[in-house]
């Protein structure tokens, strides 16, 4: 049933400028071809449980007895959130509740899981963030 992943066009539009000129880290190339493969729809007609930029994610790392959470931001936000150009942030744009992606950082692969999206703008129609 799932086509693929999902970005709001409004992510995608202010996104897209980051991703300009010959960057060569895994994360800026993963984030890349996730926005060129991944179907855009409008803010309104984001499923609940993808995670979109400035959503609070929960994920937990194989092994590890608690979760984390995370606000998933733009690298030039003014805040303490986890950027979308990190290795984990790059990884969580487009994943959906219960998902498990991968994550390069370094020498080393890491997978967490998505356990829940504690809040996701689109899905509070708060369409400004």
């Amino acid at each position: 049933m799932n086509a693929g992943p999902v970005v709001s066009t409004l992510d995608y539009a202010r996104l897209q400028p980051l991703l300009e000129g010959p960057h060569l880290d895994a994360p800026v190339w993963r984030l890349r071809t996730l926005l060129e493969r991944a179907r855009r729809v409008a803010p309104r007609q984001v499923p609940p449980d993808v995670v979109t930029m400035n959503s609070r994610v929960v994920v937990r790392h194989p092994g590890d007895n608690e979760p984390e959470t995370y606000d998933l931001c733009y690298p030039d936000a003014d805040s303490r959130g986890l950027s979308v150009l990190s290795p984990l942030g790059a990884a969580l744009l487009g994943a959906r509740e219960g998902e498990s992606v991968e994550c390069a950082g370094g020498r080393v692969s890491r997978r967490v899981t998505v356990e829940r999206i504690a809040y996701q703008p689109e899905r509070e129609r708060h369409f400004d963030r």
